[in-house]
């Protein structure tokens, strides 16, 4: 199915895992009335929690468990059971997301595992009138030593829109990507100062219904305010390289 649409993109795939490209757009994954469907689930049955830069999400993040590994575990299985319920009758987005991003890297992807426990599958965000998301980038590599995951390569990310909101929350990203020496810059609560990404150029990206965005998460970036009635609902998850034939995936 996606054969023909994305066998070009082999060597930008390369590039974003190289940091030589910040980020992928793939257009109408999902088609929109499938988007409507799924957001019209997820409001009927959803159940937010606040994390890390957001105060409304489904599922949980290894943001919010940094010092308790079994407490997220715990969680996830939760979470995991939750999402699932909300797709069990109908289109999977996380499904088409692996599929694709499967086709594209020509590896496996599934939902890591550690000692026997399942990680995150992935987390629903919801982004109400005035929400953004501060400017952050996201490295477990470094955040989260005692995590399995931490030790896989070239940690991505993968975000769907399935819904747009009326104007606003772009995902933009700068041409800047983390070091440590950065960290004399991170906030008290999430993210870092803007004083980083002073005169730094960066893109929009618009949140379209319906388009997968791969992002190198190394690349700081940020979610600009959501204005209007309709929120923007977007799934995502993190993945790397777990084994020369292997991706996993976490939130």
């Amino acid at each position: 199915m996606y054969n023909k649409l994305w066998q070009n993109h082999d060597l930008e795939s390369a590039d974003l895992t190289s940091g030589k490209t910040p980020f992928i757009v793939f257009p109408n994954v999902i088609s929109e009335s499938t988007c409507a469907s799924l957001s019209e689930k997820i409001f009927k049955n959803f159940k937010t929690v606040p994390g890390p830069g957001i105060k409304n999400k489904i599922g949980t993040s290894l943001g919010s468990h940094i010092y308790d590994k079994s407490k997220y575990f715990m969680n996830s299985q939760k979470s995991n059971t939750f999402i699932k319920n909300i797709f069990s009758d109908g289109h999977s987005p996380l499904k088409s997301m692996r599929q694709i991003i499967s086709q594209i890297f020509h590896k496996q992807i599934s939902t890591a595992f550690e000692n026997k426990m399942s990680y995150s599958d992935c987390v629903i965000r919801i982004h109400d009138e005035g929400d953004s998301v501060h400017l952050h980038r996201d490295n477990c590599n470094f955040e989260m030593p005692d995590y399995i995951v931490s030790k896989y390569k070239n940690q991505l990310s993968a975000i769907l829109y399935l819904q747009s909101p009326e104007y606003g929350g772009e995902l933009s990203i700068y041409d800047k990507q983390w070091n440590r020496y950065d960290e004399p810059s991170r906030q008290p609560d999430f993210g870092y100062s803007f004083d980083l990404v002073d005169d730094v150029s960066h893109t929009s990206i618009s949140p379209t219904t319906g388009s997968l965005v791969l992002l190198n998460p190394n690349f700081y970036h940020m979610v600009e305010s959501v204005h209007g009635n309709i929120p923007r609902v977007s799934i995502g998850f993190f993945f790397a390289e777990s084994s020369k034939y292997e991706l996993s995936c976490w939130t």
